[in-house]
């Protein structure tokens, strides 16, 4: 059996969980795994049709996106295939604008409750350090917004450079990408307010698009894709279908405009 770990760096909190539970099992189970940072490796992503941050592939042909658990190692070991439901949600149709606040380094801590397991904000902080490398290595004042309701995260956008992004899209300076856009809620929409703050600095800080992966009909990266063509984003056509999320993934852009 083999097991292989795609990542991008801490762009995500789950990635260094999913690194922690692989590095635990080695040790219990006496496997090995191997860990495939694809930071600066857009020729590993390509490869792997990778289009968000993290990717667990056993015996070099179930594709696992997202977080993991010891359970999901162990029932594989065990002869069971890994699989769940795909993650659809309507977004509500209530926009809510709550308190927006810069995503720095200092305040990655605040997502803990959104893009953390349990809440664990040791994590964040961990995602935190990745934030600040990226603002120095671009001289970024931010990197997207916190949205916050009662003093609690709700939601956010998270962005960066497309130069940065080691996926297979389109690289120059004057795109941004959409890392990640959340929360998805059945009532309530707390990702509009926050995205259009978002769209409205990059604008200032010189960016002339935006470009976002989402897919059909489920949230898995960023979704729905119709969600974002709502919003003015053109989709520039398929790019990769992860089964297990039946998540057909499109590639998206929105011109930005002042």
């Amino acid at each position: 059996m083999s097991i292989d770990f795609y990542y991008w760096s801490i762009q995500c909190p789950y990635n260094k969980l999913n690194m922690d539970i692989l590095k635990r099992m080695e040790e219990k189970l006496q496997i090995k795994v191997n860990y495939h940072d694809i930071s600066g490796n857009s020729k590993l992503a390509k490869k792997m049709n990778l289009f968000s941050p993290t990717l667990t592939v056993f015996d070099n042909k179930i594709r696992w996106a997202g977080p993991i658990s010891d359970k999901l190692i162990e029932d594989y070991i065990a002869g069971k295939i890994p699989n769940r439901k795909p993650y659809r949600v309507d977004i509500g149709k209530e926009v809510v604008r709550g308190e927006i606040k810069y995503l720095l380094a200092e305040n990655c801590k605040d997502v803990k409750y959104t893009c953390s397991p349990a809440g664990c904000e040791l994590y964040c902080i961990e995602k935190g350090n990745w934030v600040k490398d990226v603002m120095n290595k671009y001289k970024l004042p931010h990197l997207g917004v916190i949205h916050y309701l009662n003093d609690k995260c709700v939601g956010g956008a998270e962005f960066t450079p497309s130069l940065e992004v080691p996926y297979d899209i389109p690289k120059n300076h004057d795109s941004a990408f959409l890392t990640c856009l959340y929360l998805s809620d059945s009532i309530y929409d707390y990702k509009t307010y926050p995205l259009e703050v978002l769209e409205k600095e990059l604008i200032k800080m010189g960016y002339k698009y935006l470009l976002v992966v989402a897919s059909q009909d489920v949230v898995f990266p960023n979704g729905p894709l119709n969600w974002f063509i709502d919003r003015g984003y053109c989709d520039l056509g398929e790019l990769y279908y992860e089964e297990r999320d039946g998540a057909l993934q499109h590639l998206l852009r929105k011109k930005l405009e002042k």
